[in-house]
Formats: C-alpha cells, structure tokens, sequence
C-alpha cells in the first residue's frame, strides 16, 4: 500500500495541500484565502510542517539574553525551542520536555490552543519569559525542562543573527538570507546607531489568526518585496506619520518612523489567537512604547474584525453565505501572504512513495 505526506490534511471534503485549495487566492484578481485556512486544527497542523518548522523565525532579540547562560524559550509551532547565550555565541536546541512531564501529549492539549501549564517547556504549553542564568542551576524545574543533565546532547537547531534580532530554523540545512535582508535592512532603516536603545518587551494576545494579523499590521501601499521573503509597504500611522511597515515571514512584522521602530513578532496561541511579541527601537524606546502600543491595538482590532468574518463565513453562524463566493483580496498585504504561503505549501512533497509512515526502513 502507498502513502502520501498529505494523507492526514483533508477536512470538510477538501484536501489542504492540493493547489486547487488555494487556487483563487492566486489569480489576478484574487479572492481571500478559504475560511479552513484560519478555522481549521488540520491546516494548522499543516501550516506546521510547510512553515514553522522550515522557515526562519524571529524568536526575540539579543537584548533579552544579555548574559552567559541565559535562555530565551520560543515554541516554534508544537516544538519546544529555546536558545541560549553561551561562551561561543548563540545556540539554539530543542528543550528536554517537549511533552512536559506527560508521556504521552494529552487529549486537551491536541486541539491547536496553548494550554496554560506548570512544564512552560512544552511545546503544546505557553512559553514565559526569557530566563537568567541565576534561575537554571542544579536541581531547578527550569534546568530539568529545558537543558536536561546534558544540554550538549540536546538535538540543536540552526539561530542566526539579524541586527538585534535573533532567528531560529529546525531545519536541517536551510539557506540563510543574507542578501535579501541585506537589501530590506538598507530600504527600511529600521536598526541603527539612530536607534540605539530597546524598550521592554510587552506581550499584546488577539483573537485572529496570526496570518491575518500580519496583513493588518503590515496593510499598507506595497512598494516592494523580495519573492516571498519579505515584503515593505508605505503605511500612514493613526496620527498622521507616515512610516514603513515590512513582513518578513512568517512571524515578523517592523514598522518604523525615521525616529522609532516597533518590532511585532507573531506567535500563534491558537488557532483564532496570536501572540503579538512588542518592543521598541529608538533613543527614547520607553517613551515611544505606549504610542506603538496604541498603534498595534488600532490595526489588531482590523485583524480580529475580519478573523471573526471569515472563520464564521458558511457556517451557521453566518447563514448568508453558505454557497456564497469569498471576498476578494483587498489589501496588499493580504496577498502576498498568500502567494508566500502557498509556495511553501507547493514546496511539500506530494509523491506517493511505499515506505509506510512511522515503520523503521531497517525492519
């Protein structure tokens, strides 16, 4: 008997990773995405093999870990990651507990949401903050989680650096892009000796599907990207500046005046939740907090207005459109998204092949 890699991404009679599934949301008058894309556990489930575990992503800034043996965690998907400044530099490892302390991933942990719990390791759980190295020694919950008796030995993953920002990727042997952030970082000014300081970080959570968060926060006149790396756009704040908004996907979203710059990285709590990471660069960043944070509200509420649209549209809930065709695609933003997600989805293996899934070839 043969097996697909896709076997498991069907749902209301749809099969997730087909092209068909996002063949409207392509063409040149595009419509939005399929409401399953912002609904449904399995595209999710999807999403985690064709993005979060394959791309670069943002997981804080070096002012976070400032000193040796400090750890920042970041689940990257349903993977429980961290990195960690050490002797030589940054290194990034998957944590010990990637199921807490169960053996087994527990029923109320499977359905797409980050549960609140004591093993914060986990990659079904919700993260907490960096953690100084004072907090990590012999005998801690947070050394046994995380590091283990042996961190040497944890299976690793890729981190690099982006100006103050640090990436992490779990695949084997991806392509770093160098130039291509070379080019975004010269456009949008965004980290310099203009900007030299960080504000805190506060973390703002949101009822709407992180990909339509990163359209609001990102909405604005497009004025060039870079294939489906990233993305910049002319953008006007609520008082009237005018400011650059880029998306470098998935999870990064930078919008910045000459004198300030909001750093927005995403982290989806749910399926119909992100997590919106907010910290500030500039020479008063504490200043400038509570402005950018009013301007993230201002654009987030957008993204939960049109996450609560499209998640109810052909449901019950919204009768009205049972039948009905999608909206098209307004915003700039919203469909490079698109394409961007759908050449990741394109680039997942599709071929049949007779090795069943889980069985040792050695057997």
């Amino acid at each position: 008997m043969t097996h697909r890699r896709d076997l498991g991404y069907w749902d209301e009679g749809r099969n997730l990773a087909e092209a068909s599934f996002y063949a409207e949301a392509l063409g040149p008058d595009p419509r939005v995405l399929s409401p399953l894309a912002f609904r449904s556990l399995r595209f999710s489930q999807l999403e985690d093999e064709a993005v979060w575990t394959r791309d670069w992503v943002c997981v804080g800034s070096h002012e976070a870990i400032p000193e040796k043996g400090d750890l920042l965690p970041f689940t990257v998907g349903t993977h429980g990651v961290h990195v960690q400044r050490t002797e030589g530099g940054i290194v990034a490892r998957f944590n010990k507990a990637q199921h807490g302390g169960c053996r087994a991933v527990p029923l109320q942990c499977q359905t797409g949401a980050k549960t609140k719990c004591s093993f914060t390791s986990c990659g079904y759980s919700r993260d907490r903050g960096a953690i100084p190295a004072s907090e990590l020694g012999d005998g801690t919950p947070e050394m046994h989680q995380y590091l283990g008796l042996r961190p040497e030995r944890l299976l690793t993953a890729q981190a690099r650096s982006w100006g103050p920002l640090i990436f992490v990727n779990l695949d084997i042997a991806p392509a770093w892009p160098d130039a291509e952030l070379a080019v975004l970082g010269r456009t949008g000014a965004f980290f310099g000796p203009h900007k030299p300081r960080r504000s805190p970080e506060t973390w703002l959570e949101y009822a709407a599907n992180w990909k339509l968060m990163g359209q609001s926060l990102a909405a604005g006149e497009r004025v060039m990207s870079d294939s489906d790396t990233w993305m910049l756009a002319e953008t006007t704040l609520t008082d009237g500046t005018a400011a650059r908004a880029a998306w470098l996907f998935p999870n990064l979203v930078l919008i910045a005046t000459p004198a300030s710059t909001a750093v927005v990285t995403l982290q989806p709590t749910s399926m119909g939740q992100t997590l919106c990471r907010l910290s500030t660069y500039g020479a008063d960043p504490h200043r400038d907090l509570p402005f950018w944070r009013a301007q993230i509200g201002h654009r987030a509420a957008q993204a939960e207005a049109e996450h609560d649209d499209l998640a109810r549209w052909g449901t019950q809930h919204r009768p009205q459109t049972i039948g009905a065709a999608l909206p098209r695609q307004s915003e700039a933003a919203g469909g490079w998204m698109q394409r961007a997600l759908a050449a990741r989805l394109a680039r997942l293996p599709h071929d049949e092949f007779p090795q069943p899934l889980y069985q040792n070839p050695r057997g």
